[in-house]
């Protein structure tokens, strides 16, 4: 799986530590997701980024071939 976080923040011209403070989602765990540096994410954290940024999940995740 590919975090796609990186290139959504930087389509809508909001930085990591915006989102974090907007909603409430700590900046080393916004971090990590944008250098696909997890192993999981909890669904009450990508629900928070999909509503945030106004996108579906398919938009945050992404598979990648291996």
């Amino acid at each position: 799986m590919k975090v796609n976080l990186d290139q959504l923040l930087d389509s809508k011209g909001i930085s990591q530590n915006q989102m974090a403070k907007d909603t409430g989602i700590s900046a080393s765990t916004l971090r990590n997701l944008n250098h696909n540096r997890t192993t999981r994410i909890s669904f009450e954290i990508l629900e928070k980024i999909c509503q945030y940024l106004g996108c579906g999940v398919a938009d945050v995740l992404s598979l990648e071939n291996n």
